[in-house]
């Protein structure tokens, strides 16, 4: 199988005929043909039926041309990086990020790193830490943004930055009134908790386990922002990173300090050094710029 073959098999699928795909590939109706000839040889697929002059994809044909197609999909995403990067040096640049950060912050960051760079393409994906770290060892990303990093060599990871938990509660809840929240005031208080297997989930019960404080687990969900808008509705007072928590005051919320400190890290996690690339180490010192500017 080569290249040839599969260019002269899309063009007939998509032209409808050999004759219109010689036309487009700049060569005869037999060499394309041959071509498909050889290429149902080299797979071992009968491609097409033959019914007097017409050609019909057979369900081989129709479910490879599929593949095809896909792989088609990135080999045009290939050449438009390469012309991003042969017009401007800018290119992809592809980022991982948990929700804490990847539905707030990222986004923030990326707005004012791309006003400088508008032919930079950027894909930002929000998944767990575990998912984050995998596509990051695979290449699939560039950077990972996490809360809490596995077991990874130290030169792959580097503290961001470290933000003090703020207390949510709903804006009529008599805690609201209070200048700052202690671990005791939550006695007894309906919580809104991260769900279980959660780092920060773990942290936060470890410190009220401490502190010998119990709270009523009123409800539970995967990512703060959740917890922010029940809050909202009511059903429970949290603890959330700032940045998180300050997306919701619109809503009927008050915001207060949790004391002691409850601190929130944000990690960066790279590649191995040979992969990584000049957009990446620039994007991630606009995100320690930003969280400078906020910390």
């Amino acid at each position: 199988m080569n290249l040839r073959q599969i260019e002269a098999f899309r063009s007939v699928m998509r032209m409808g005929s050999m004759t219109a795909a010689a036309d487009v590939l700049y060569t005869s109706q037999p060499n394309v043909s041959r071509l498909i000839a050889q290429l149902e040889l080299s797979t071992g697929l009968t491609l097409f039926k033959r019914a007097g002059v017409r050609l019909i994809p057979t369900q081989a044909g129709q479910a490879f041309f599929q593949e095809v197609e896909r792989a088609f999909v990135g080999l045009d995403s290939l050449k438009h990086s390469a012309k991003n990067i042969r017009n401007l040096g800018t290119g992809r640049l592809r980022v991982a990020a948990v929700p804490s950060t990847g539905l707030s912050v990222i986004p923030q960051v990326l707005k004012t790193f791309t006003e400088t760079r508008p032919e930079l393409t950027v894909s930002l994906h929000v998944n767990s830490s575990p998912t984050v770290e995998q596509w990051v060892k695979s290449q699939f990303c560039d950077i990972g943004i996490v809360v809490h990093p596995g077991d990874l060599a130290n030169h792959q990871v580097e503290l961001l930055a470290q933000v003090s938990a703020v207390c949510v509660l709903p804006k009529a809840h008599p805690l609201a009134a209070q200048a700052s929240i202690t671990f005791s005031d939550l006695e007894g208080q309906p919580f809104v908790s991260l769900c279980h297997g959660d780092g920060t989930r773990a942290l936060v019960d470890g410190l009220f386990e401490q502190a010998g404080v119990e709270r009523v687990m009123a409800v539970e969900a995967q990512y703060s922002a959740i917890n922010c808008e029940m809050v909202a509705h009511g059903m429970g007072i949290t603890l959330a990173h700032p940045l998180v928590a300050r997306d919701y005051l619109h809503r009927d919320i008050v915001v207060r300090p949790f004391r002691p400190d409850i601190l929130f890290p944000t990690y960066v996690i790279w590649p191995s050094a040979q992969n990584r690339t000049t957009l990446a180490e620039d994007f991630i010192e606009t995100l320690k710029e930003f969280y400078a500017g906020v910390v």
